[in-house]
């Protein structure tokens, strides 16, 4: 009895990029050449807290970042990589990024080391302190469904409605 075998199925974004996009191949990174750092999908939900600055400052270090989420760029590399004018302009920003729970700082042996966190510690901190609102958390919470992942809960007296919290965890 002869096998039959069907021809596996074209990824559709790569059918999408192929048929709009001829010549696609030269123009996009390519993740088998290496050089490729990802970034966290959840970070794009924390982006319309950050102010531009705060951004380009966090994703700097998640470009810098080893896998194990550790870098030690030098302050005026990094003012000089973003363009800054100096490292008196990049300090709030590292301290906002602090206080905001997205990286942790430790000065020792003469290098400033940069821990980046999981954007989700993030989230939850502005989940808990009330500045992401029911209707903003819960679509967080159907990208972390759909991601596989854990959702977010308020915690403590951090709900701002309980109809609109209810309706949360009914998804």
């Amino acid at each position: 009895m002869a096998i039959v075998t069907t021809p596996e199925k074209e990824p559709k974004d790569l059918r999408y990029r192929r048929i709009h996009f001829p010549d696609a191949d030269k123009l996009v990174f390519s993740t088998a050449r290496r050089g490729f750092v990802p970034l966290p999908i959840l970070l794009r939900k924390l982006m319309r807290h950050l102010s531009t600055p705060e951004f380009r400052v966090l994703t700097y270090l998640y470009l810098r970042a080893s896998k194990y989420g550790i870098c030690y760029p030098t302050q005026l590399e990094i003012a000089y990589e973003l363009g800054l004018e100096g490292i008196k302009n990049l300090a709030p920003y590292i301290r906002k990024l602090e206080a905001k729970n997205l990286i942790s700082t430790k000065t020792a042996m003469g290098k400033k080391f940069f821990l980046v966190h999981d954007p989700r510690h993030g989230i939850q901190q502005l989940v808990e302190t009330g500045e992401i609102g029911a209707e903003e958390l819960e679509e967080i919470n159907q990208l972390c469904i759909d991601l596989g992942q854990e959702v977010f809960n308020r915690r403590d007296g951090a709900e701002k409605s309980a109809p609109a919290q209810a309706g949360a965890e009914a998804n």
